[in-house]
């Protein structure tokens, strides 16, 4: 038994020393190919959310090429998976909501983002909505009290600012029901009456709006923060000191992404069809993504602020921890 688990020992430890080698080579490729002036690998994690048409477009269309990148995208299904597969070194660049990525920093992570990719609207309509039933008495926030409530995730930037937004219009946050239901089933577990609102976002936002079969009684991403990142782009720490090059050509090429996106609004949605298969009339009703490129210190700050005051942070932070130096550099 002894010789056994000895073995097992060997092996895991021989199994971790050839994923650091791995993960080592490619760094060491990237940072060669970099140094040399070449065209420089790199694998991006992405989701397949409307929001993230213009990372995939951007090879589609050449802008990564334009830029002197190779990249690879790896598709995860969330925010969550894709830094675990980004901290064993599958992946280089990721995107995360802030939130999600500060609260993975204070359980051991080392994330500092390189870009930013989209943020809420100033004002509604937008991608994240509160709804409930067209006939439904509930008209506000406040009246959520004793209620139950449908949500992704309970600890996402999402559902952090809807219930801080309950508590600023009077009510018992402690007295709503939250419970976690997938996007996609939230439409159906309002109108079988499983729940009293939901909390979702576009498509689904604007396909149940179109629907007419309910009502919004917030844009919580709007009330809550306006003009907040809702999602951004991040790199380890040694991965961003050790490839300058690289980072400085992947701010860039999003850039140029979100504005080949956002020089066309028609071109857009047709992009957003074909790289996330919804309907087509789905996508003409919804509204603009607002994609951006351009940091706000203060915005993020309140995103720090935020999951501090709820607990979820257990220090307080000043925003420029969670960039690069790159952004910090581009924001003088």
């Amino acid at each position: 038994m002894m010789k056994l688990k000895k073995n097992g020992f060997y092996l895991l430890t021989l199994m971790m020393l050839l994923l650091l080698s791995a993960c080592s080579k490619d760094e060491a490729k990237t940072t060669a190919s970099a140094e040399n002036g070449g065209v420089i690998p790199l694998k991006v994690g992405i989701q397949k959310n409307a929001a993230l048409t213009n990372a995939w477009i951007a090879e589609s269309v050449g802008i990564y090429e334009e830029h002197g990148l190779d990249v690879k995208l790896i598709e995860f299904k969330s925010g969550s998976e894709s830094i675990n597969a980004q901290r064993s070194g599958s992946v280089d660049i990721i995107l995360s909501a802030p939130g999600t990525a500060m609260v993975a920093n204070e359980s051991g992570f080392d994330l500092v983002s390189i870009a930013q990719n989209e943020i809420a609207q100033a004002e509604g309509p937008d991608t994240a909505s509160v709804q409930v039933l067209a006939d439904s008495k509930i008209e506000n926030l406040k009246d959520l009290e004793g209620k139950k409530v449908a949500i992704y995730d309970s600890r996402n930037q999402l559902v952090l600012g809807l219930k801080k937004i309950i508590e600023e219009s009077g009510a018992d946050v402690d007295k709503v029901e939250f419970v976690e239901v997938p996007f996609s089933s939230m439409g159906d577990a309002l109108k079988n009456n499983q729940v009293d609102a939901i909390s979702l976002v576009d498509p689904y936002t604007t396909q149940l709006v179109s629907e007419g079969t309910t009502k919004v009684i917030s844009w919580n991403y709007v009330e809550s923060i306006p003009e907040q990142p809702v999602g951004a782009w991040y790199a380890r720490s040694k991965f961003v000191e050790e490839n300058p090059e690289a980072v400085s050509r992947f701010y860039d090429a999003i850039s140029a992404s979100i504005e080949y996106m956002l020089a066309d609004e028609e071109r857009a949605k047709k992009h957003i069809v074909d790289f996330t298969g919804v309907d087509e009339k789905l996508i003409t009703d919804m509204p603009q993504i607002a994609w951006s490129n351009e940091f706000n210190t203060d915005v993020w700050q309140q995103i720090v602020d935020m999951y501090v005051e709820a607990g979820e942070l257990k220090q307080k932070h000043e925003a420029t921890e969670y960039f690069s130096q790159y952004v910090t550099e581009t924001l003088k």
